[in-house]
């Protein structure tokens, strides 16, 4: 099948198919999770897959699975569960292989790095900053 001649409402089928195989079972947490994995999931021949990623979503697959790990940690970082766990640990929870992979995925993606994105949602400001 040649995804380039598809009409777009089958691509948007199958870009549904994606994100129905990642939320399910939340695959993108998986920090060794790879496009072969992805097409297991979803039947698409890789190819195919990685054609429509970047074709439709305008991101590589890495850059698609840390936009994914992105959202949930933004998710995340309000939860008790998370309250007292080291950066590093709520990054490797959101399926980072490593702190710089993850860094730079943020800057790239979010415009931000993840401890900048923590402090904005808990609302904590630097001591410099702080009014005494």
């Amino acid at each position: 099948m040649d995804f380039k001649k598809l009409a777009p409402e089958q691509k948007q089928a199958y870009l549904a198919d994606i994100e129905r195989a990642l939320t399910s079972r939340r695959l993108y947490l998986k920090s060794n999770f790879s496009l072969a994995d992805l097409a297991e999931e979803t039947g698409i021949k890789l190819h195919n897959l990685s054609y429509l990623i970047n074709s439709e979503r305008g991101l590589s697959f890495s850059d698609y699975m840390h936009l994914w790990r992105i959202r949930h940690f933004k998710e995340r970082l309000n939860d008790y569960e998370w309250k007292d766990l080291t950066l590093e640990k709520m990054t490797a929870a959101c399926g980072f292989k490593s702190r710089a992979t993850c860094w730079r995925a943020f800057i790239k993606l979010a415009g931000q790095t993840p401890s900048e994105c923590l402090k904005l949602a808990r609302g904590i400001q630097s001591r410099s900053n702080a009014n005494f």
